[in-house]
């Protein structure tokens, strides 16, 4: 071990790096072609000279195969990408990350960038360098009185929750702890509030971050104002390493959270939501899913479900069975609690991870343009699904409201002016999967994917949920705010340091 530092948790967050190397298991599983690419430059082998000089350049040390935990600290959320570095460098500073950029440079060796290990296409895992963040992590008040806080680049957003709890405050925020800030507000960010307070990006007012020339660049509307727009919905790993953000928070009050399932007209149930939500209160937040047995399920006679997940801060005048309507009373189960402290709401609506093996496709959609036939359509083709050891589900996060209040280019986050994020997912765990079934249910995610854009005119997908397998993903990602993010990115990385499979590219 060089300087041994205490072990971190088992599961990480996104930030996203250089040269995402081949996993093991996409390296020999035909299923996994194109979803993870080769490192490139071919991988070089410094000394053992040369780690020791990293070692003492970085607060937490560099971890090596051979301690304890090593592979605990790398394994990433999503195993398909589960690929072991050659070094785990511990950062606690931005002179740390300083230090690491230099010595990838020196060492011309491939790298990634790490908060989490969240990213859902592996773009935070390496065969060289992992650059691991998750050190540095903390919540400092900046202004109390303005609910200004500073939170640093590795903060996991458990650590920024149990903060901004203590404070009385929140921002937009999702529903998994072990996902990192760092990812979630650079992607854009979003969770039950956007509708009230835009996307997670619209809340920063500021990043520090360290681009390829190891230079730190302190980003606000009034000095690097471009740099800033950019991190506003550019995604992790395109610009430089950010080591903490300014956020602008909002006080907090009671919230009304419910869950409700139905088993019965599932297709009206699922077109009537779609339709009826966006014309709820911007206060009011939500989650619908459609949910699929696994094969186990099913054989033990479950079937699909509808359900949501749903949020209202207080509302004169509105109440959840008010929004949801007629379609309260007909779900088959309500699980309902009224005027609750907001941060009890969150962990109602909070959602407990763990390592497996996934794929997610995601674009938007309008309320205008989804009809019955789409819904019929969509239900219809789920039924083709063949089933893997997991249950799997597609799902509509709701936006519309305060997201839409921005236009497209006023950040780097394009996707205003809709009403729904759609995402169908793919899950699985290898052992009891075989190979020739994984290929089945991806090819089926990737027609039901194509099905449902067509029927409901969907567009673009979200950053935050990259595939692998896109087409166009820039244009996808991105849309017409392409050609300023690549402006930017020749400004502050003309060489392409910071790259992945991915990776926006310089003008």
């Amino acid at each position: 071990m060089l300087r041994a530092v205490e072990p971190s948790r088992r599961n990480f967050l996104v930030g996203l790096g250089r040269f995402a190397a081949v996993a093991p298991l996409a390296a020999s599983m035909p299923w996994a072609a194109g979803a993870a690419r080769a490192a490139s430059p071919p991988l070089a082998c410094p000394p053992k000279s040369a780690w020791t000089d990293l070692a003492a350049k970085v607060s937490g040390g560099v971890l090596t195969p051979l301690d304890p935990f090593f592979t605990d600290v790398c394994r990433p959320n999503n195993l398909r990408y589960d690929t072991l570095p050659m070094g785990v460098a511990r950062c606690l500073t931005t002179q740390d990350v300083q230090a690491a950029i230099a010595w990838v440079r020196q060492q011309a060796i491939p790298f990634s960038v790490r908060s989490g290990g969240h990213n859902y296409a592996g773009y935070s895992s390496t065969n060289g360098l992992l650059i691991d963040m998750s050190l540095m992590a903390g919540v400092e008040v900046v202004d109390k009185k303005e609910g200004i806080v500073r939170v640093k680049g590795g903060t996991g957003n458990a650590l920024v929750y149990k903060e901004l709890e203590r404070l009385g405050r929140t921002i937009t925020h999702g529903r998994c702890d072990a996902v990192g800030a760092a990812g979630f507000l650079l992607g854009g960010g979003i969770g039950f509030n956007m509708r009230l307070y835009g996307i997670g990006s619209d809340l920063m007012t500021g990043t520090t971050l360290v681009t390829a020339d190891g230079q730190r660049h302190d980003a606000n509307e009034k000095a690097d104002s471009s740099l800033y727009w950019a991190c506003r919905g550019g995604a992790g790993g395109n610009f430089g390493i950010n080591t903490e953000f300014i956020l602008a928070t909002k006080p907090v009050e009671t919230v009304s959270v419910c869950q409700l399932t139905w088993t019965d007209k599932q297709e009206e149930v699922l077109y009537e939501l779609l339709t009826r939500l966006p014309k709820a209160p911007n206060s009011f937040g939500s989650k619908v899913n459609v949910n699929l047995p696994s094969i186990q399920q099913r054989c033990q006679g479950m079937g699909t479900t509808v359900s949501i997940l749903a949020q209202l801060h207080k509302t004169r005048g509105a109440r959840l069975q008010d929004i949801l309507g007629p379609l309260w009373n007909s779900a088959s189960k309500r699980v309902v609690k009224e005027d609750i402290p907001y941060w009890v709401g969150q962990d109602f609506l909070s959602e407990e991870t763990f390592p497996y093996f996934y794929q997610e496709k995601s674009s938007y959609m309008q309320a205008g343009t989804i009809s019955r036939d789409a819904v019929a359509a969509m239900f219809k083709a789920a039924r083709d699904q063949p089933g893997t050891s997991m249950p799997v589900s597609f799902k509509f996060f709701q936006t519309g409201g305060a997201c839409n209040d921005k236009a497209p280019d006023a950040t780097a986050y394009v996707h205003r002016g809709n009403d729904w994020l759609f995402s169908v997912e793919m899950n699985w765990w290898l052992p009891t999967d075989p190979s020739g079934l994984i290929d089945e249910n991806l090819a089926w995610q990737k027609d039901f994917y194509a099905l449902a854009n067509k029927a409901c005119a969907a567009v673009g997908a979200y950053q935050n949920f990259p595939d692998p397998t896109l087409d166009d993903y820039a244009n996808a990602y991105y849309g017409q705010n392409l050609a300023r993010l690549r402006a930017v990115k020749k400004q502050v990385d003309p060489g392409n340091f910071f790259t992945y499979g991915q990776g926006i590219k310089p003008a």
